[in-house]
């Protein structure tokens, strides 16, 4: 078998080895689909805070159990794999945050991940599996993990009102959000972006599109007349919060942190007194819980959103690298590797 190994940064390889036996009372699981994140390109390029090297990469993924030594998970079951082996039982994952959990380990940062042909879960692993419904595709259920991330950041906007929400980045990541936003009953959902050709493909329907290429983001919304009325501000890039973005939301709007930013010190310096006076909510989030994982495999496998305007581009393992080379680029928004 085949495993996309990173030795340090910037040594990315595929190397073959032997299949991994089985687990007491684990599952095995071949590989069918497994995307490529920006995060994994973040990772070979610069490290994170959450890798432990050596590391074989990847937590997107979809595969087919082979060998199973529990009942409920027999051989032949597709399978989509949340990317956290959580414990079940501490405070955080009682009540639904497994990202939280104390002792997490996250697959392709400190737990080798799914960019190999087959993956061992141990006995305690196996409540990180999920069967994928019949009549959803691999290259679609692989979504789930990313999905996820955007229901849990949602999640801690119990009292939001769906009004206008500006997302800033038009990559998988902005997309995806943009389309679960239209899909909970948003009025009007804006996605900004540097790039014109971002902008200018694989968007959902009914997105307002904002070419902010030769104009500051306040400038373009002025230019709309709609400075103070947006409720909600996404960043789904690493400098989306480097301007004044307080200055045009509406009064009890709210802010997720949901990208991280580029070095160590922020962006831009914060009006407390501003976020203060027009009680702004600014909320972190970071991953996904297994309940927003669940929930978001159903919401692919139902139409409870379309993602149909993503097209995405499949490769074998051994191209790894040329498939992040392709997201750099920005020649497709998901790669998915689909042969291990």
């Amino acid at each position: 078998m085949k495993r996309a190994l990173l030795k340090q940064i910037g040594e990315l390889v595929v190397v073959k080895t032997r299949q991994p036996s089985l687990p007491p009372g684990g599952i095995l699981v071949a590989m069918e689909a497994g995307a490529i994140c920006r995060t994994d390109i973040k990772i070979v390029r610069r490290g994170h805070r959450d890798l432990a090297y050596p590391r074989v990469l990847g937590h997107e993924g979809v595969g087919v159990i082979i060998e199973s030594e529990n009942p409920l998970f027999k051989a032949g079951l597709r399978v989509a794999i949340y990317p956290g082996a959580y414990c079940g039982i501490c405070d955080a994952c009682k009540s639904g945050h497994t990202g939280r959990c104390r002792t997490l380990l996250i697959y392709g940062f400190n737990k080798d991940g799914f960019f190999q042909t087959v993956v061992p879960f141990a006995e305690g692993e196996i409540i990180s599996l999920v069967p994928v419904p019949l009549n959803l595709k691999k290259e679609v259920a692989v979504l789930a993990e990313p999905l996820a991330c955007c229901l849990s950041a949602m999640d801690k906007f119990k009292q939001i009102s769906k009004g206008v929400a500006l997302i800033i980045g038009a990559g998988a990541m902005g997309s995806l959000f943009a389309a679960l936003l239209l899909s909970e009953g948003w009025n009007r959902v804006i996605v900004a972006d540097l790039a014109p050709r971002r902008l200018a493909g694989e968007m959902p329907a009914g997105v307002t599109l904002l070419d902010v290429s030769k104009a500051t983001i306040p400038e373009r919304l002025r230019e709309m007349k709609i400075v103070g009325e947006i409720d909600l501000i996404i960043p789904a890039c690493s400098k989306g919060l480097s301007w004044p973005f307080w200055e045009v939301m509406k009064p009890g709007g709210c802010v997720s942190l949901f990208s991280g930013i580029d070095g160590e010190k922020p962006l831009a310096p914060v009006d407390i007194n501003k976020l203060h006076y027009r009680e702004i909510t600014l909320a972190g989030s970071y991953g996904c819980n297994k309940k927003d994982f669940d929930r978001a495999l159903g919401m692919l496998a139902g139409g409870g959103i379309d993602v149909s305007f993503l097209n995405t581009s499949s490769i074998s393992l051994t191209d790894i690298m040329k498939g992040m080379e392709m997201l750099e680029k920005h020649e497709m928004k998901k790669v998915i590797i689909d042969k291990f």
